[in-house]
This record gives structure tokens, C-alpha cells and sequence, in this order.
């Protein structure tokens, strides 16, 4: 375990390099889109079919994926990224 560890380890400060960003799933392009069009958490949940809690549960997953600190950069690396 210690050489599998220490073969991935980079030095203490060093930038780590992030995985490549894989394209989000149809669902997450239409959460994405529904809130950009000003859509609330619930008016998209019911859109899409899912659960009030199932929304920022993805939206936590994609801004994480993005390496976004709030939603707002979300949506703005998004459409970066040519998502939107």
C-alpha cells in the first residue's frame, strides 16, 4: 500500500494534476440549462422528474467537477467548457 501510494504522491505544495473533466450525463446538461434559464431548485426538480433533494446533490457533484466554489462559477465554467 505504501509504494502505491508513494508512486501517485506529489511534492507538499506542488499542484496535483486534476483529472480531465468528463462531459456531463443528458440529466446534468438539463439541470445545468433549467438553471441557467432562472429556474428555482424545485421548479427544476419537478422538471426533470426527481426528488427537491436530488437537485443540489447533483449541482454539488457538477461543482465539484468543475472545481467551482459556487454555483454561479458553475455556470460560468459550463459555458466555458461549451456545456451550455
Amino acid at each position: 500500500m505504501f509504494e502505491q501510494t508513494w508512486g501517485s504522491a506529489v511534492p507538499l505544495g506542488a499542484d496535483r494534476p486534476r483529472p480531465s473533466d468528463s462531459r456531463p450525463s443528458a440529466g446534468e446538461l438539463e439541470l445545468l440549462r433549467l438553471l441557467a434559464s432562472g429556474m428555482t431548485d424545485e421548479a427544476a426538480g419537478n422538471r426533470l422528474g426527481v426528488s427537491l433533494r436530488t437537485v443540489p446533490r447533483q449541482m454539488s457533484a457538477l461543482m465539484e467537477r468543475l472545481h467551482a466554489t459556487s454555483r454561479f462559477e458553475a455556470g460560468l465554467k459550463a459555458a466555458q467548457q461549451g456545456w451550455l
